[in-house]
C-alpha cells in the first residue's frame, strides 16, 4: 500500500511540472519579447537625454525651468548699506526684546520656539490674516 502511495505522489508530481512546463511555455516567449522591447525602449531613452543633453541642444519640456520674479528672468542682487544693515538690527534686537523667543523640548523629543508675546512667529509678509 505504501508502494502505491509513493508512485502515486511521483506521478502526480511529474505531471503537475509537465503541465506547469506546458503552460509557461507559450508566454516564455512572449516574456522575452516584451523584456526585448523594455530594453530598447531604455536605450532611446538614453538616446534622448544624451542628445538633449548636448551643449546648446534645446530642452525637453520636462527639462526646462521657468524662474521668474515679479515678471523678469534675472534676480538683482543689490548690497546693503551700512544705514540699513543698522536699521535692520535695530529692528531684529526690538523684535528680541519683545518676543523673548526660547526653545522648549516638547514630550515627544520635539524642540519649539515659544514666545512671550502674541504673533511674534509671524513676519510683516506672513500675517495669516491678522
Amino acid at each position: 500500500m505504501r508502494v502505491f502511495i509513493a508512485i502515486s505522489i511521483v506521478v502526480a508530481s511529474v505531471s503537475s511540472a509537465s503541465a506547469q512546463f506546458a503552460m509557461d511555455h507559450g508566454r516564455a516567449a512572449d516574456a522575452a519579447q516584451a523584456a526585448q522591447a523594455a530594453q530598447a525602449a531604455s536605450a532611446a531613452r538614453a538616446a534622448a537625454d544624451a542628445k538633449a543633453a548636448a551643449p546648446g541642444a534645446p530642452l525637453l519640456p520636462s527639462q526646462q525651468t521657468n524662474f521668474y520674479i515679479g515678471g523678469a528672468g534675472i534676480v538683482k542682487v543689490v548690497s546693503r548699506t551700512a544705514e540699513e544693515l543698522k536699521v535692520d538690527e535695530a529692528a531684529q534686537s526690538a523684535w528680541r526684546e519683545r518676543c523673548q523667543p526660547t526653545v522648549v523640548e516638547d514630550r515627544d523629543g520635539l524642540r519649539r520656539v515659544k514666545y512671550a508675546e502674541r504673533d511674534c512667529d509671524l513676519s510683516r509678509f506672513n500675517t495669516a490674516g491678522n
